[in-house]
């Protein structure tokens, strides 16, 4: 399959672009700009600078490709800024469906966020639940999710929206910017300082999900592509607390360097737990299962061992 994936410099698309390769698939893998490791880890792809932003440059690419995969939407850091955040979720995501379009690409992804659900979620999950953003990082991918799905039922194009849990894994090359996820850092904080520190009560439950099984979920996808627009949260069986994923990291580091790690908890909210469970029917239907192989202990060593090899 040949496959274009915007975003391909980032934590996600990086990590997609490396997995469609080991498969044997044809990748394209985008981005406004390339980091010299990534261009080493992608380097059997064909590498296009591409800004999904500009409108004018999209127009002049000639691109021949069966799917687009896009990522390149406003994580939780650009989505502090309104307009910045709206305009890549959202505008960003327009210019790639008519980019789609105009190089007669019929197929195309759209990554979202389960933040669409609301931030602390709470009972059962699943791809009908009412939708409860509560911030401008879901309320701007759900403009982008809308985008996808009116190009669906306008009949241009067949889309689909990805909506990831908390996303965490090895990382594969120094573009790599995410330090606030958790668990890597703690795992940043644990190495730099021996500390662990927890500004909450760490009380707030979360899916995550591992970059290898997102990527397992999104293979399982091209594989049953729908005839219109569906929607599927890309989760995993693995929920836990902030407390509990710190814990984590604290066994893992204490067991591979054999240094004692100190776990503070400096805050008192909340007061309760939220406890949820985000249903994987929907991708288990198409063949979707978790590789029981990445754990979050065998993640966490990883970044670690990435961290303690700078």
């Amino acid at each position: 399959m040949k496959i274009l994936i915007t975003g391909a410099n980032g934590f996600i698309g990086s990590y997609l672009a490396a997995y469609f390769l080991q498969k044997g698939d044809e990748v394209i893998a985008s981005s406004r700009q390339f980091n010299d490791s990534t261009k080493k880890l992608l380097a059997k792809a064909a590498l296009l600078e591409l800004d999904v932003l500009n409108k004018e440059a999209l127009g002049k690419l000639s691109v021949n490709a069966e799917v687009i995969i896009h990522t390149a939407t406003a994580n939780d850091i650009i989505s502090k800024d309104t307009l910045k955040g709206i305009e890549l979720s959202a505008v960003g995501t327009k210019n790639i469906l008519d980019f789609a379009l105009q190089n007669k690409i019929p197929k195309v992804i759209v990554f979202s966020t389960l933040q669409v659900y609301g931030t602390e979620l709470s009972g059962a999950i699943h791809e009908n639940s009412a939708l409860h953003y509560q911030n401008d990082y879901g309320l701007n991918h759900l403009f982008g999710e809308m985008y996808a799905e009116l190009y669906a039922r306008q009949g241009k194009l067949k889309t689909v929206s990805v909506r990831p849990s908390n996303v965490y894994g090895r990382i594969l090359t120094d573009a790599f910017n995410r330090w606030s996820l958790v668990p890597g850092c703690f795992c940043k904080e644990a190495v730099e300082s021996g500390t662990i520190t927890i500004k909450s009560s760490g009380l707030q439950m979360r899916n995550f999900v591992n970059l290898q099984n997102l990527s397992r979920a999104v293979d399982s996808i091209l594989q049953h592509f729908p005839d219109s627009y569906e929607c599927f949260n890309l989760a995993s069986s693995q929920a836990n607390t902030m407390v509990e994923a710190a814990q984590k990291v604290k066994v893992v580091y204490e067991q591979l360097f054999n240094k004692t790690v100190q776990l503070n908890i400096t805050g008192t909210e909340p007061a309760t737990t939220n406890h949820f469970e985000v249903s994987l029917d929907k991708l288990k239907q198409i063949g979707f299962t978790e590789d029981e192989n990445y754990t979050m202990e065998s993640e966490i060593k990883q970044i670690l061992n990435y961290l303690t090899s700078k």
